[in-house]
């Protein structure tokens, strides 16, 4: 597969740190791979999964809008214009936590999602979603392949990988993301995600930094060095009762560095 080039040039949106994304149109909806100014390639954004990986997508994102899965849900607001109209947020993480001293978890742990019999459809669906979706990204863009795994195997020992390329997944359903940075993920990786969408609209990636916004298509798929810049989701808007957008992200943390 050739795919074209993106390269992302500055053009700062303006939004800060903990601003809510407003409802900003969509300018990247081609398949391309993200380079920098001086070439590098740095991520990539696909429209269409081949059928095997969107299988597996499927039976994630089915079995998540169940109650055999655990959730938390979220106190953020979704964005939505009518509140009237507001549908249930919540998330769960899959793969390794990181120590957590202020919660008196002061050791890594694997979420504890794992050890629900109801939800092992689940795990297994996203761990073998995840080495799937890397398999087509070194098909498609092994440059960023190199950098993320040459930064991923300095940081994170083998017994916390999970998707054997990261560290830990997160399924969001409904949550519109203010602006933030991922400063805990390692650097140099990417996260992966993947995004599944039903009557709804809005729910597309923002990078101020760039002015981009990705069209989150259902079943695409957007590669992206989330450490690196500022990022947030625009509202996500039901078209329909019962309408909805989810994303599963996998991604690595570089909290376990030193643990063995």
């Amino acid at each position: 597969m050739t795919l074209s080039i993106l390269t992302l040039e500055p053009n700062d949106s303006g939004l800060k740190i903990g601003d809510a994304v407003p409802d900003i149109d969509a300018n990247v909806s081609q398949d391309c791979i993200l380079a920098d100014k001086d070439g590098t390639h740095v991520g990539l954004f696909l429209t269409e999964l081949p059928a095997d990986l969107l299988n597996l997508i499927n039976i994630a994102d089915t079995e998540i809008r169940t109650k055999r899965v655990p959730k938390s849900d979220m106190r953020r607001s979704s964005g939505l214009h009518n509140p009237a109209a507001e549908v249930k947020q919540y998330s769960t993480i899959l793969g390794s936590c990181p120590p957590k001293p202020h919660m008196r978890r002061p050791y890594a742990s694997r979420s504890s999602v794992h050890s629900v019999a109801t939800a092992k459809t689940f795990c297994r669906a996203m761990s073998a979603a995840g080495i799937k979706a890397f398999d087509l990204l070194k098909a498609t863009a092994p440059q960023v392949v190199e950098g993320h795994l040459k930064a991923v195997t300095k940081r994170v020992p083998k017994k916390w990988s999970f998707s054997e390329y990261f560290t830990s997944t997160i399924s969001n359903c409904n949550i519109a993301a203010a602006v933030h940075q991922d400063h805990a993920n390692v650097k140099g990786a990417i996260n992966i995600i993947i995004t599944k969408r039903r009557n709804s609209k809005g729910g597309n990636l923002h990078v101020p930094e760039f002015g981009a916004t990705f069209d989150q298509i259902d079943g695409s798929m957007l590669v992206y060095p989330a450490y690196r810049n500022r990022h947030g989701v625009t509202p996500i808007i039901p078209t329909h009762p019962g309408g909805y957008r989810n994303s599963h992200v996998w991604y690595a943390l570089d909290s376990f560095a030193s643990l063995q």
